[in-house]
């Protein structure tokens, strides 16, 4: 046999071990890409969280700590999740992109945390002692769902921590925008 030919027959012999590999890793890429999806829809089903882009609802959001509301315009804020994010440095509106989604959701997309008793921004924890209480509302109304609360389009959601009096919790409620209303002819 000639030098030019087991040349040849190597370099034949190396495109078909190529093609072989390629062909067998694709195969194990679609097996492993089985399995996510198949693993995605079983944490779907377990949450209650619809897949991204089953949804887009915006509300209302105001965050109140001792009297200060939390700014969500800071960049930090903006853009944090693909499944609910506030955007275009607006800290007012929260957008959702799929079904199931609840304020817990969001406050633990921003690194923060959310419940019946604590509050937690920055490490920060601000939980409930004496008068000081944390109090959520959803359209003007008292809401003990806390992080369990659906966002549901067009929510007015106020969350506050203090020892604040009723006119005082009546001007945070005034304070929650109605630009979700916007957001959501702009569908």
């Amino acid at each position: 046999m000639r030098k030019k030919d087991l040349i040849f027959y190597v370099l034949i012999l190396a495109l078909v071990v190529l093609f072989l590999w390629q062909w067998l890793s694709k195969g194990a890429l679609i097996n492993q890409l089985n399995k996510f999806q198949n693993h995605n829809n079983q944490l779907q089903l377990l949450t209650g969280i619809g897949v991204l882009g089953s949804a887009h609802l915006h509300a209302d959001v105001k965050v109140y700590i001792n009297g200060q509301s939390i700014d969500f315009s800071q960049r930090k804020y903006q853009l944090a999740s693909s499944f609910l994010h506030f955007e275009e440095g607006i800290g007012d509106v929260i957008h959702t992109h799929a079904t199931g989604l609840t304020i817990g959701h969001m406050f633990r997309s921003l690194g923060m945390d959310f419940s019946n008793n604590c509050l937690v921004v920055e490490k920060q924890s601000y939980c409930n002692a004496g008068n000081i209480k944390l109090k959520f509302y959803v359209n003007g109304q008292l809401n003990n769902e806390f992080d369990n609360h659906v966002i549901h389009n067009l929510d007015k959601i106020l969350v506050s921590y203090g020892n604040e009096n009723e006119a005082e919790i009546q001007k945070q409620l005034n304070s929650v925008t109605n630009l979700a209303a916007r957001y959501s002819l702009q569908r």
